[in-house]
């Protein structure tokens, strides 16, 4: 492991050096010591033990480490008193297990002062892989002194060998391999995760997104078009009383139905679950078209249903393409088509009807009003009757016109054909009673009712000053046929002669002369 928390020195010995040092030290004590005691007794200290060992200084302390009659330390005894590395090497976990080989003094020297650091650690060639924690993407930009600080060893055994030596500071050991403890200061979300570890969202190379994290191991599974969504469109960035920072807010969010995020385009009255009629894949798509269909209440919206309206299935203006035929066109509020129920324009009749009279009543007060003569329980018959048509209507209705059906003056074409007229260029009586003149049009450019009425197509009583031969005297009572005799025409259609006769007296008299 790195070295944190001390400075590190690089101390190279050769095995050739270590010896003459020693050589030279041995034979200085030897001379010392030649002829005032036997060879055997002859005990030589190579050196100051370091500080972590000099409690041990003294040769009455050697066979703490040394084992009579062998060469250089134990690695025995040095793994009796360093508990925590015996443990370790043991259980097969950190650097010193992939060494556990090696003899310890191959690396740690002793003896050479209290200066001296027995840890020679080269930073730039270790391999921290062999700890078994690899520094790999972020963590390759940290120093070893970032993460080896007594604040983050962890391991128990080792906080407490190191604590009683007063070594904490110094140890390379127990530092947690979990993130908590390293970036509990830094952690953006408030302890809103107490039980669950940073690396179960986040990787090592970027802390700042949760590339590992899988909302569908969440209460809240994301489906349809919420997996396109932005975690920040429904996680905010807010405030928690008493701290200054801003935090996003990942948990109690109490989105317990669709209107928490979703605006209710239906004003609650079709409940709060969304999901009840649409699909996550697809707002516009309905789930259950014909579930929805039954519960949906049509009241509810800008157009409430009645009549023959009530009667209609859906299809028929919610259809796509939109629906089309002889006497319908329906056209979609822009922006609408791609809904499953698209919104049909619907404001008057003629946004869905064709209108049937061609466009006669545009140039009416208020423009083309169906229901002034229709309704939606049945288009006919109409609710235009006798008193509105003479309220309304340019042409009066007067005596024998009012027992008159409407078709027969409205009509076009054979009886019971659908087409109807509704305006006319003349109201004179010839407009309609054309074929019904008697006359046989001797009475070309006079107006019929100059003669007759309404009440009955028979003349009442004609005045006969009117015309240009005066009745006086005997001729105030001769009767109209006494004068106006019948005749027929070449197709032998008979018809009374008003006109032209003669004056004269012996015109209607020669045989009496």
């Amino acid at each position: 492991m790195m070295a944190g928390g001390c400075h590190v020195r690089h101390h190279r010995f050769t095995g050739a050096a270590l010896d003459h040092s020693l050589i030279a030290i041995v034979l200085v004590g030897v001379t010392m010591l030649v002829g005032s005691q036997p060879a055997s007794a002859q005990l030589i200290s190579p050196g100051k033990l370091t500080s972590a060992h000099s409690e041990f200084e003294g040769l009455r302390n050697c066979t703490r480490c040394h084992q009579l009659r062998k060469q250089g330390p134990s690695d025995e005894k040095c793994l009796e008193c360093h508990e925590p590395l015996k443990i370790r090497v043991d259980q097969q976990s950190g650097w010193h297990a992939t060494v556990a080989d090696t003899s310890c003094s191959s690396c740690h020297r002793d003896h050479f002062g209290v200066a001296f650091d027995p840890i020679q650690l080269d930073t730039t060639t270790f391999d921290h892989s062999r700890t078994g924690f690899d520094l790999v993407k972020g963590h390759q930009d940290v120093t070893c002194g970032d993460c080896h600080q007594p604040a983050f060893v962890t391991d128990p055994v080792v906080r407490a060998f190191k604590g009683q030596h007063g070594t904490l500071d110094k140890t390379l050991l127990g530092v947690a391999t979990t993130c908590v403890p390293c970036h509990e200061a830094d952690d953006p979300h408030e302890s809103q995760f107490p039980r669950r570890g940073c690396e179960e969202c986040h990787g090592e190379d970027n802390w700042e997104k949760a590339d590992l994290f899988d909302h569908n191991e969440s209460r809240y599974r994301l489906t349809g078009k919420h997996r396109q969504v932005e975690c920040e469109e429904c996680h905010k960035s807010i405030r928690r009383r008493g701290l200054p920072e801003l935090y996003v807010q990942y948990v109690d969010l109490d989105y317990s139905s669709c209107t928490d995020c979703h605006e209710d385009v239906h004003e609650d009255d079709l409940g709060p679950e969304c999901t009840d009629c649409h699909d996550t894949r697809d707002w516009h798509r309905i789930v259950n078209p014909s579930s929805f269909e039954d519960q949906f209440d049509h009241e509810t919206v800008e157009f409430p249903l009645s009549g023959k309206h009530a009667e209609t299935e859906c299809r028929e203006c919610h259809g796509k393409p939109p629906p089309r035929s002889d006497e319908l066109v329906i056209r979609y509020v822009p922006g609408t088509a791609q809904l499953a129920y698209p919104h049909p324009l619907a404001e008057v009749c003629t946004d869905c009807h064709l209108d049937s009279h061609d466009g006669v009543f545009e140039e009416s007060d208020g423009g083309i009003e169906c229901d002034n003569c229709h309704d939606e329980d049945a288009w006919s018959p109409g609710l235009y009757d006798f008193e509105r048509h003479n309220d309304t209507a340019e042409f009066e209705l007067t005596g024998a016109h009012i027992t008159v059906p409407c078709f027969t003056c409205h009509q076009i074409g054979e009886a019971g054909d659908e087409d109807w007229s509704f305006r006319f260029e003349t109201d004179d009586c010839l407009s309609c009673h054309e074929s019904d003149d008697p006359h046989q049009e001797q009475f070309e450019g006079v107006a019929c009712e100059d003669c007759h009425g309404t009440d009955s197509f028979a003349v009442a009583s004609f005045d006969h000053e009117k015309t240009e031969y005066p009745l006086d005297g005997e001729h105030r009572d001769v009767q109209c046929e006494a004068c106006h005799p019948e005749e027929a025409t070449s197709d032998r259609t008979e018809f009374v002669r008003y006109k032209p006769l003669g004056t004269e007296c012996r015109d209607c008299h020669e045989a009496d002369l």
